[in-house]
């Protein structure tokens, strides 16, 4: 009887393994000439073009090659730097953001989950609809955060902070109060 049951999982197991192949057979790798959005709506890349694919199925970029631009869809002083992807499209995406201190991104939420990771410095995020520093967790170097789609939260910071967020397209940012939108300004 056990070597029936081992027979059967091998057997799916190699079924299982067959179809993930052809389903993959096809996957494109992601090319710089791809990794730029083209709705003004979104946060624009900056320099996206630089990550160049290193094989056939990675990217590798040192920080040196990041090249930053100022975040048209964030109040001042933010800057972007778009590292893989397209944020107009349903595609994988990573980008970094550093933030000056005393830095302030008024409550706002996105279409799709968001998994921000703090690289250097520290941020301060709460969940609601309007920034109040009494109600955010103080998230140092090392720390992750996984906000759900359509999550009304703001970040706020005491130091220069950088992160680095990543989630699925489309993305884009849309403020709970119209009025704290840079782009309508």
């Amino acid at each position: 009887m056990k070597a029936i049951a081992w027979s059967v999982v091998a057997f799916t197991l190699a079924i299982g393994t067959v179809l993930a192949s052809a389903a993959c057979a096809n996957d494109q790798p992601t090319g710089a000439n791809d990794a730029r959005p083209t709705n003004a709506d979104h946060v624009q890349p900056t320099g996206a073009n630089q990550v160049q694919p290193a094989g056939a199925d990675h990217v590798m970029v040192s920080p040196a090659e990041l090249k930053w631009a100022d975040a048209p869809s964030l109040p001042p002083g933010a800057k972007v730097s778009l590292i893989e992807g397209r944020l107009d499209q349903p595609v994988p995406y990573t980008l970094r953001l550093q933030f000056p201190a005393n830095y302030q991104l008024p409550a706002h939420w996105h279409p799709g989950i968001e998994h921000v990771t703090v690289l250097s410095g520290a941020i301060n995020m709460g969940v609601g609809d309007t920034l109040d520093k009494t109600k955010t967790t103080a998230l140092p170097m090392g720390g992750i955060v996984i906000m759900q789609p359509n999550t009304h939260h703001f970040l706020w910071t005491a130091e220069e902070a950088t992160v680095q967020v990543h989630g699925v397209g489309p993305s884009t940012i849309t403020y709970v109060n119209p009025a704290d939108d840079p782009r309508t300004k």
